[in-house]
């Protein structure tokens, strides 16, 4: 079995390579044709979300269904010959008995990485692109974003044009959100100020009175909780990009509000290079900031 290291590793170089097409995984609309699901139509999550879509992305996949070699098989059909699989990863917690320092026995949870290899459903004899609909887009629901910030709101007081500063932030000192607002100020529309206001509410889903995010984020002896900032990018901004994105497709939203330039694709890049573990970790984080955002909002 491969080790956890491994595993990042190969599933970051995923992400890394459709960074270098010029394609952002987590960005809005990034396929048209709806957010990986398995062959019975359930949503993946975590990590896996990513790396399918990225996969989808670089391979220009018609379709994003997945299915294991043994369901497509069990289906009836076949992968086609010289089609390579994607590897997914589900954790696997196993309960086991120590021996304290006190020589009392008790119970011990040791998490390992399970890896899982699928294939697109267009990778296989299952696939018939005559029968095969795409997902209609959702609808998009302002009303549902405004519901997530309103009562995010009580939680998190959210400032709207608080400063003149020009650049959204959230202050994790006085736990507070500032949205500029106002006089000089233009939004392109209400999806990319929702957008942009979810990015910040994840970001304060980290403070120590809630996931507690920001103290203990050392990865590899990098401090991975630092906040965008002057150009810097960090595993605590990846946390607030992938969430926003999650509360985003929620809602329908369709814009892109992402920016594509080569400067901030290379700067990701540099960061994944340098620490391939901060997918695993980011991705794992910011479902549990949307989890928290969505039981806020009355969403779950």
């Amino acid at each position: 079995m491969n080790s956890i290291k491994e595993t990042t590793q190969k599933v970051t170089d995923g992400i890394i390579k459709c960074l270098e097409a010029g394609t952002i995984p987590w960005k809005s609309g990034m396929t048209g044709i709806g957010m990986p699901v398995n062959y019975d139509g359930k949503a993946y999550n975590g990590m896996n979300r990513w790396v399918l879509a990225a996969s989808v992305i670089i391979n220009e996949f018609p379709t994003n269904t997945w299915i294991t070699f043994n369901r497509c098989k069990k289906e009836g059909g076949h992968v086609l010959k010289g089609q390579k699989a994607t590897t997914i990863t589900f954790w696997k917690f196993l309960v086991v008995d120590k021996v304290n320092k006190d020589g009392e026995t008790v119970d011990k949870t040791i998490p390992f990485l399970r890896t899982f290899n699928v294939f697109n459903l267009a990778q296989t004899s299952l696939y018939d692109p005559k029968s095969f609909v795409a997902p209609e887009p959702k609808d998009v629901n302002v009303d549902m974003a405004e519901q997530l910030i309103g009562s995010w709101d009580h939680e998190v007081a959210i400032r709207y044009g608080y400063d003149n500063m020009g650049t959204p932030y959230y202050a994790p000192s006085a736990d507070f959100i500032n949205i500029p607002f106002g006089d000089g100020v233009e939004w392109t529309d209400d999806e990319w100020l929702h957008k942009t206001t979810f990015h910040e509410m994840m970001h304060s889903t980290g403070h120590k009175s809630r996931l507690d995010r920001f103290d203990n984020a050392v990865l590899d002896g990098v401090d991975a909780d630092k906040l965008h900032a002057r150009g810097q990018y960090s595993a605590e901004e990846l946390v607030a990009e992938m969430g926003s994105q999650i509360l985003s497709d929620i809602c329908g939203f369709q814009g892109d509000h992402l920016d594509n330039t080569a400067a901030y694709i290379n700067s990701w890049i540099k960061c994944l290079k340098s620490n391939p573990d901060w997918i695993l970790w980011a991705s794992s984080r910011a479902e549990k900031g949307v989890d928290m955002i969505l039981d806020e909002g009355g969403a779950k």
